[in-house]
Formats: C-alpha cells, sequence, structure tokens
C-alpha cells in the first residue's frame, strides 16, 4: 500500500497544485486593475496559491491516511508546514502592512513604512494583548518554551478562525442557494438589475461629488502655493496624479449644473478644505485623500458599467424569452418577429455569416430555456449540499466527544470511495470547496468590507491585498474543520499501523489544548441557529439592532436586497438610468467606440479604468461607503500623521489662509501666476468658504 499511496502523491498533488496556480494566475490577471504593482501581484499570487492549496493538500492527506501510505507522510508535513506558516505570518503581519503602505500618500519609501506600522499598532496591540494573556498561562503552567509558544499561537489562530469562519460559512449557505435561484427568474430579473443600477448609480453621484471636492482642494492648493516653496516638489507629484476639474465637471454629454450645484451645496454644508502647504503632513494628507477618492470613484464607475450591462442584457432576454415583457417593450435587442427565437445581444454587434442566425438561435435556447432550468436545478443541488453542510458541522461534537458515534453525510461519501482514489478524492474536493466557496463569497457581501470589492479589469492594490489577507485567514481553520468533520470515517478506514490521524490534525490539533480542541468541535453547532435567524427574514438585524448602536449595527449587517429600505426608489431610478444609456445607444446607431456605458451620465468619467464584463463581488453601496469608512477630514489639522501641534486657533488659521486666497486672486488677475482667467473661480471658492463662517 505504501507504494501505492507514492504514486498516487505524485500523481495528483503536484497537478493539483499546478492548476490552483495557474487558477490563481487567470484570477488575478481578470481582476488586477492596469495600475496595480508588480509586487503587489507577486504578493497575492503567492498568498491565494499557498491559500488554495488546501484543495489540492487535503485529499492528498486524507487518502495517505486512508491507505496506511507512511512514506508520504513526511512530504505532505513539509508541505503543510509551508503552507500554514507562510500564510499565518502573511495574514498576521506582512498583508496588513503592505495594506497600508499601498494606501499611504507619503513620498518616500521610509514615509510609507513608518505611516504603515503606525495605523497598524491598534491592530498589533491587540496581538500582543493576546500574546502577554499567553504568556502569563504558559508561565502559570510552566510550559514557557519555544514548543508552548508554538503551540499557543496555533490555538489562537484556529480557534479565531473557526469562530468567524463558522459565521461565514452559515451565511454562505443559506444566501449561495438562495441568490441563484432568484437569478433563474427571467421576469424578475430585469427589477433586480434596476434595484442595483439604481444603488451603483446613487454611489456614483456621491463618489463623483467627493471627487470633484478633492480634485478642486488639489489644484486651488496647487495655486495658492508660491513656486519657489520648499515642498513644491511635492506638489508636482500630487498636480501629476490629479484629474482636471474641468474634465470631471464636464464629463459628460449632459448639462452639468446639477453637478455644479451640488458641488456648492457640499461645500456649504461638507468638509473643510484649508488648503495648507505649510509642512510634509499637509502634503501626505492632500496626497492620500486624493488617491482615496480617485479610487473610490475608479471602483464605483467599474461597478456602474456591469450593472447597466447586466440590466440591459437581462431586459433583452426578457423580450426574446415570450414570458411577458410587463410593459417594457420591445427595447432590446432581439428579432425580426416575436415567433422568431433568435437573441441578439444588444451590447454586442450584430452577428454575420451564414452561421449568424443559427448562433443566434442556439443562444435564444441557451438564454431563454435552458439556463433558468439549470440554475433552478443547481439552486437546488446546492441547497442540498448546504444541508449536508450544516447537518455536518452541528452534529460534528459526537464525532469528537463521543467515540463510535459518527453521522456525518460527509463521512459517509468517504466511506462510499474507499478503495478508490479518484472517488475519495471527489469526495473530499467537492464538500470542501464549497464550504470555502461560501465562506468567500460571504466575505464579499458583509457590510463592514465596505472598502473592499473585487470589480473585474478594475479592483486596486489595497482590495486584493485584503481578499489575500482574509483569504490566507480562514484557508488552514476550514481545512482542520472539514477533517475534524470527517475524522471518523479517517479512523474507521485508516489501515497504517502508527497513524490514524491527518498530518494537518497531528500538526494543528496536537498542538492545540484538550479544551481549545473540544471548544472548536462544539462551536459549530451553532450554525444550524444562525441558519436559522438568517431564514427568519429580519431576526438577525433586530438581535444586532438590541445589542448595538444603528451604526454598529450597519457595519456588521450583511447586504441582502430584501431590507433595501429605499428598494422602491432605486428600482425607479435604475430604470430610468438604463432608459438614458438605451436611449444613447440607439442615438450612436452601433456599439462599440462611438458609444460606451456611462456616456449619459452627467457622473460618469472615463478614467482610465480597466472595465470589463463580468460579475462584481461586493455591491457598490458597499463601494461608496469607503468615503465614511476611509475619510479622516482632509487637511483639518487633524490628519493622520498630526505632525503639526494644533496650536492655532481655527479662526487664526481662517485669517491666515484667507489672506493666501486673496493674494492668489490678486496675482491671478494681474497674470502674475497664469492664473488668467481662474479669479472668478477662486473668488467663488472663497465666497463658498466664507459663507461657511
Amino acid at each position: 500500500m505504501g507504494s501505492e499511496g507514492t504514486g498516487f502523491e505524485g500523481n495528483f498533488v503536484i497537478p493539483a497544485l499546478v492548476l490552483v496556480t495557474v487558477g490563481v494566475v487567470l484570477t488575478l490577471r481578470h481582476f488586477a486593475a492596469p495600475d496595480v504593482s508588480l509586487a503587489v501581484r507577486v504578493q497575492l499570487a503567492l498568498s491565494w496559491t499557498l491559500s488554495l492549496s488546501i484543495l489540492a493538500l487535503v485529499p492528498a492527506d486524507i487518502a495517505a491516511t486512508a491507505s496506511g501510505d507512511e512514506k508520504s507522510r513526511p512530504t505532505l508535513a513539509t508541505l503543510w508546514d509551508l503552507s500554514y506558516w507562510i500564510t499565518f505570518n502573511l495574514t498576521w503581519f506582512v498583508l496588513p502592512l503592505h495594506q497600508i503602505y499601498e494606501d499611504a500618500g507619503d513620498f518616500t519609501v521610509t514615509g510609507r513604512l513608518l505611516t504603515s506600522l503606525k495605523e497598524n499598532l491598534i491592530f498589533y496591540a491587540v496581538l500582543l494583548g493576546v500574546a502577554l494573556l499567553g504568556v502569563v498561562g504558559l508561565t502559570a503552567n510552566g510550559a514557557m518554551t519555544l514548543t508552548g509558544v508554538t503551540s499557543f499561537s496555533i490555538a489562537s489562530a484556529t480557534s479565531f478562525g473557526i469562530v468567524a469562519g463558522i459565521f461565514l460559512l452559515g451565511y454562505g449557505v443559506v444566501e449561495v442557494p438562495r441568490t441563484i435561484w432568484r437569478s433563474a427568474n427571467i421576469q424578475k430579473r430585469p427589477i433586480q438589475a434596476y434595484r442595483k443600477v439604481g444603488e451603483v448609480a446613487a454611489a456614483l453621484r456621491i463618489a463623483h461629488r467627493q471627487l470633484l471636492k478633492i480634485t478642486t482642494a488639489s489644484e486651488t492648493t496647487n495655486e495658492v502655493m508660491p513656486r519657489n516653496h520648499d515642498l513644491r516638489w511635492m506638489m508636482r507629484v500630487i498636480k501629476a496624479e490629479t484629474p482636471k476639474s474641468t474634465d470631471i465637471r464636464g464629463g459628460s454629454s449632459t448639462p452639468n449644473q446639477e453637478t455644479n450645484q451640488e458641488t456648492h451645496e457640499d461645500d456649504d454644508h461638507g468638509g473643510e478644505y484649508d488648503y495648507d502647504y505649510d509642512e510634509t503632513s499637509d502634503m501626505v494628507s492632500l496626497r492620500r485623500a486624493l488617491k482615496r477618492k480617485t479610487r473610490v470613484y475608479r471602483r464605483t464607475a467599474a461597478q456602474y458599467v456591469v450593472a447597466v450591462r447586466a440590466a440591459l442584457e437581462a431586459e433583452a432576454v426578457l423580450n426574446a424569452s415570450g414570458l411577458g415583457a410587463g410593459g417594457l417593450g420591445d427595447r432590446g435587442c432581439l428579432m425580426s418577429s416575436s415567433s422568431e427565437k433568435r437573441f441578439r445581444n444588444p451590447l454586442r454587434a450584430a452577428r454575420v455569416g451564414r452561421l449568424a442566425a443559427t448562433l443566434e438561435t442556439a443562444e435564444w435556447w441557451w438564454r431563454c430555456r435552458v439556463a433558468p432550468i439549470a440554475l433552478r436545478v443547481s439552486a437546488v443541488a446546492l441547497g442540498f449540499f448546504s444541508i449536508l453542510t450544516v447537518w455536518g458541522e452541528t452534529f460534528m461534537w459526537t464525532t469528537q466527544t463521543m467515540d463510535g458515534v459518527d453521522v456525518s453525510p460527509f463521512s459517509a461519501m468517504l466511506r462510499l470511495a474507499r478503495g478508490n482514489n479518484t472517488g475519495m478524492h471527489v469526495a473530499v474536493i467537492v464538500p470542501l470547496g464549497y464550504m470555502c466557496f461560501c465562506a468567500m463569497f460571504s466575505l464579499f457581501r458583509l457590510g463592514m468590507f465596505s472598502f473592499y470589492s473585487l470589480v473585474p479589469g478594475g479592483t486596486d492594490s489595497f482590495s486584493l491585498l485584503l481578499n489575500a489577507s482574509l483569504t490566507c485567514r480562514f484557508a488552514a481553520p476550514l481545512s482542520l474543520n472539514f477533517l475534524m468533520m470527517v475524522s471518523g470515517s479517517i479512523h474507521e478506514m485508516s489501515t497504517g499501523e502508527t497513524y490514524r490521524n491527518t498530518v494537518l490534525q497531528n500538526r494543528l490539533a496536537s498542538n492545540i489544548p484538550k479544551f481549545a480542541n473540544t471548544f472548536n468541535a462544539v462551536f459549530p453547532a451553532f450554525i444550524a441557529v444562525f441558519c436559522g435567524a438568517l431564514l427568519w427574514k429580519g431576526f438577525l438585524d433586530k438581535i444586532l439592532r438590541a445589542f448595538l448602536k444603528r451604526d454598529d449595527s450597519e457595519r456588521f449587517k450583511f447586504t441582502n436586497e430584501d431590507d433595501d429600505d429605499d428598494r422602491d426608489v432605486h428600482v425607479t431610478d435604475g430604470k430610468r438610468a438604463c432608459d438614458r444609456e438605451r436611449s444613447e445607444m440607439n442615438a450612436t446607431g452601433s456599439v462599440g467606440d462611438v458609444w460606451h456605458v456611462g456616456k449619459s451620465n452627467p457622473y460618469f468619467v472615463d478614467l482610465g479604468v480597466g472595465v470589463a464584463c463580468g460579475v462584481t463581488g461586493a455591491g457598490a453601496d458597499e463601494d461608496n461607503r469607503d468615503a465614511g469608512v476611509e475619510s479622516r477630514g482632509l487637511l483639518t489639522g487633524r490628519n493622520d500623521l498630526g505632525s503639526r501641534d494644533d496650536l492655532e486657533s481655527r479662526a487664526q488659521r481662517w485669517e491666515r489662509n484667507k489672506t493666501r486666497l486673496a493674494n492668489a486672486v490678486h496675482r491671478g488677475a494681474a497674470g502674475q501666476t497664469g492664473l488668467a482667467g481662474a479669479g472668478g473661480a477662486l473668488d467663488s471658492v472663497f465666497a463658498n468658504l466664507s459663507g461657511r463662517r
């Protein structure tokens, strides 16, 4: 049996790891924005590959243990050690530092590193507090050794991952089948798409306003700042990164009086801009705010494109299906007569050639008849798998605490595949892959990650690094959770004389105290209660509101279209936006370079975002809340780095900045600073600022 297991390891693990690596590279190319640096891409590839390697290592580990192949265990142990400890250090140390480094606005590498260290101090302070508690406990038990510290680190990280992973898994097993089932309804799909467009359009409006504000602040600071100032080189860097406010105001073919009016209103009631440039911290704050607002706008604009495309396609499918347009009319795309079963995508040039009619007919059958049925079947199958997952998690404790009692359905699947290597791998990869997918799906939908989303072709470095950090954090705990779920069948099938546990269980469970192992086995039973609360609409949100403040409960709320208080407004606004986009498309008479999504939206500006048609991660409403999460008061003297001792009163600062702006206006009128014609603009800015006083 040993030789058979060794051959199996070589025939499965290496090809599986190669497939994982290829999948990671393709995923990275699909989501990463063009300006993502090589260093970020390399770190993402490493993080994702090591995290997803569990899909190759767990089946190999189970197969080697079940077959008694002890020769493969040293190799598997090495692979597990590399995967676990590298991802451990990535998720807790390397990636958090890299995230803030990419977000920092400093002008030197050293400055960005220091900013990252400062802003991670709270995170590391929590880790230090946990570590101190562990040191006290280890010292009291006389286990203050390298092995004891290692065991404590493993136990803490694993228990945290299992607790958080159970909540993510519970939401995913409920929402994934439900989302797929709803997407199969051709008649309701346009309404859902309109709601999404309405949400994204509202987010785009806010992001546009904030981008215009920070752009105006950057341009005004550039004009006010003397040309011979010591920090002028920093201003040149910021200027090169600043979109032109004239382009942002006139970014569409529609009149922008509404945009200008909103900007003035926002100036009267919104943020304060001191236009300071005396210290490095002023320039750093300005640059960082500019990077953040630009990043939010690009992501939101990319999601707007995807949402509008999805809505127009949903209309076309409904019109072509003959199931009742519900007042949509024949605006889609489609065919010369209502009885002709042909589908023509409104976002794609008409097919030509002898096979054009055949391909359009085949696409009609797929989109209007086959795909809805396939989605329903998939939803039912995944719903059944969700029930099995909840069943296995709920009764896992019986396997761990009651000898001989194993009611896990996944253990039964392994027993059925006993003696068949291929079947055993399928019995492991399918449920484990579904559990991982549900957990990752939940990360995209959780409201607290409002600054984190994956947009095809437009995802920034910050979001990519955060995704990698979360993926690394939950990989090993989910693997151990699955192994504990099927440990009964593994013990039963194991033919080895020495080992009856897998390598990962020996590496993790043997280093975790008995009470922690018991907790890790009992806590997953809570998933049944959690899923019940999710199915009972609004029950979980009521619990959160009872124990948390409103703002805090919103941060930890999963996004769901049923909980959209402004659903009707978003549907109406989304439908109007699609009508405008369709009218613009019909006016151009073609799809391609002449027309693009967003051309009819006064808040859409092309900032060079690589936008591809595809599926986004989190909702756009989650993206625009990034402004509230990330903003810390641009140029207000309470900036993030805050090196200035704020000894001046606000009145003194106001008088000084008023003098600067007035001098800039006079110099501009005299033609001394190249501000010819800009005096009126600065007068307007000055008037708005004076109005607040």
